[in-house]
C-alpha cells in the first residue's frame, strides 16, 4: 500500500492506494498519529485508490476517528471507491466514516479551541500572541486571569542526606486545585512508608510517585467523588490558586524544541514575575533526570549517601536523554531572585545563571492535546484515564564537561502558569 499526505486548505488529506489489510493497518494508524502529533487535527482519507479493505483496516479507521474526536478534531473518508462505500455500508459504518459533500478546500474551519471555556471569569478576554523563541519554538499566550497567582506551602522535614527523624513526615493533601512535588509515599503513617519514600508529582487531582523499594513504575492516585488523594511527605512544595496564563508551544522549524530553562524564562516574562510556578503537559524531546533508588528513611548514622561512590546506591541517574515522544506532566517552581523565600527549596540551573528551580515529571504514553485554550483539570484527567505512568524523574540540568546530557526539552505542549504571590513554611 502507498500512503501520501498533503495539506488541502485547513485539512490534512491522507491518500491511500492499494490494500488496507492487517499488513498495512498499523502503518496507516502510525502515519496519522504522527500527523496528529504535528498538530493536524482535521484529517480526511482519500480512499479513491483503495483496492481492498479488511476488518483490520476498518478497525484502524475507527481508532483514528476515536483519537481525533478525543482532541476535538475530525476524521472522514472522501472520496471513496465504490467498493469502499459498499464495504462500510454493509458493516454499518457508512455514517461514521464517510463524509458527504466536502466544503471548499480554502473554507475556514473553527479551531478546536475557538469556543473553549478557559474556566475563568475572564475567559472572554482570552487573547493569543504568536512569536518565535530563540529555539525556534512558537508560543501562543492565552490570558486566563490577569489577577491569577498562587501561594506556595513549603515543608522541609528532611534535608539531604541526613537521617529522617521522627516527626519529619507530614500528611499533605493533594486534591484539586492543589499541585506540587516532593518526596513521599502513600500509606497508613510515617512508619509504614519509611522504606518506600520516593519522588512525587501532583496536579489537578492526580498524584504519581515512584516508590524507592525497587519498583520500576510509578504508582498513582486519582481524585474521584469523595476520594481525595494525599501522601505522607518528608519534603514538599505545594501550590494553590488561579493560573494567570496558558502558554501553548509548538515547533516553528524542523527538529526545534523548547528546553526546560527556555520555558522558565518564557513564563517569567509572561507573568512579569521574579518567582513563578507551572504545570505543563508536553510531548518529550528528551528528559534528563534522577530518582531515588533507596528511601531516605533507610539512612543510618554510619551511611554517607551524599558522597561518591555511595551516592550511586541512593540515586539513579538516567545515562542518556530518555522518553522521546512520550507525554509528560511537569510541575515546577522557580525564581531568579536568590533572596526570595522560595530559593531555599530550589537548586541553581547551570544553563541559566541566576535562575533557580525545582521540577518533577511523570511520564505517560503519548496522547495528543486539543488545540486552543484547555482546562487543566480536564486535560490531566484525560491523560491519566486508562493510562499507566511509565516513569517519574526529578529533572536536572546536567552540565558536566564533555559527558553532560544537558537539560530536558519538549516538542509541543500546554503550560499553565502564574506568579507566586506568597510562601508559607511548615515546620515539624
Amino acid at each position: 500500500m502507498k500512503i501520501e499526505s498533503r495539506i488541502q486548505g485547513t485539512r490534512m488529506v491522507v491518500q491511500v492506494n492499494g490494500r488496507l489489510d492487517a499488513a498495512w493497518a498499523d502503518l496507516l494508524l502510525g502515519t496519522v498519529r504522527d500527523l496528529v502529533r504535528e498538530g493536524h487535527h482535521q484529517v480526511r482519507l482519500d480512499a479513491s485508490g483503495l483496492e481492498y479493505l479488511s476488518s483490520a483496516g476498518i478497525r484502524s479507521l475507527l481508532k483514528i476517528r476515536r483519537e481525533l474526536e478525543a482532541v476535538s478534531g475530525s476524521f472522514g473518508i472522501a472520496p471513496a471507491a465504490p467498493f469502499v462505500q459498499e464495504t462500510l455500508r454493509m458493516s454499518g459504518l457508512e455514517a461514521l466514516l464517510l463524509v458527504g459533500e466536502e466544503m471548499p478546500a480554502d473554507a475556514a474551519e473553527p479551531a478546536a479551541g475557538d469556543n473553549a471555556d478557559s474556566g475563568t471569569e475572564t475567559s472572554a478576554e482570552t487573547v493569543a500572541k504568536t512569536g518565535a523563541s530563540p529555539s525556534a519554538v512558537r508560543f501562543e499566550e492565552h490570558i486566563l486571569d490577569l489577577l491569577g497567582a498562587v501561594t506556595v506551602t513549603a515543608h522541609a522535614g528532611w534535608r539531604p542526606w541526613q537521617q529522617v527523624l521522627d516527626g519529619a513526615c507530614l500528611e499533605v493533601p493533594l486534591s484539586r486545585p492543589r499541585f506540587g512535588l516532593g518526596i513521599g509515599a502513600a500509606g497508613r503513617d510515617a512508619e509504614d512508608i519509611r522504606s518506600r519514600l520516593g519522588d512525587f508529582v501532583a496536579a489537578a487531582g492526580s498524584v504519581a510517585w515512584l516508590p524507592s523499594d525497587g519498583a520500576d513504575r510509578p504508582d498513582y492516585l486519582v481524585q474521584n467523588e469523595r476520594f481525595l488523594p494525599q501522601l505522607n511527605a518528608i519534603q514538599s512544595l505545594v501550590g494553590e490558586g488561579k493560573f494567570s496564563h496558558l502558554l501553548r508551544f509548538s515547533p516553528a522549524a524542523s527538529n526545534a524544541c523548547v528546553t526546560l530553562s527556555d520555558l522558565y524564562e518564557q513564563v517569567l516574562r509572561t507573568t512579569r514575575a521574579d518567582a513563578a510556578a507551572l504545570v505543563c503537559l508536553a510531548e518529550v524531546e528528551g528528559l534528563v533526570g534522577a530518582s531515588l533508588a533507596r528511601s531516605p528513611g533507610c539512612i543510618q548514622a554510619s551511611d554517607q549517601p551524599g558522597e561518591f561512590p555511595e551516592l550511586r546506591e541512593w540515586l539513579s541517574f538516567c545515562g542518556e536523554r530518555v522518553h522521546h515522544q512520550s507525554q509528560v506532566l511537569v510541575v515546577a517552581f522557580f525564581c531568579r531572585d536568590p533572596s526570595h523565600l522560595l530559593a531555599a527549596h530550589l537548586a541553581p540551573v547551570p544553563s541559566r545563571p541566576g535562575l533557580l528551580a525545582h521540577a518533577h515529571a511523570v511520564v505517560l504514553p503519548f496522547r495528543p492535546l486539543p488545540q486552543g485554550v484547555l482546562d487543566l483539570d480536564a486535560s490531566v484527567a484525560t491523560v491519566f484515564d486508562d493510562n499507566t505512568p511509565l516513569a517519574l524523574l526529578h529533572l536536572i540540568d546536567d552540565d558536566r564537561p564533555a559527558v553532560g546530557l544537558g537539560e530536558s526539552a519538549f516538542i509541543r505542549g500546554a503550560c499553565w502558569c502564574a506568579p507566586i504571590h506568597d510562601l508559607t513554611h511548615i515546620t515539624t
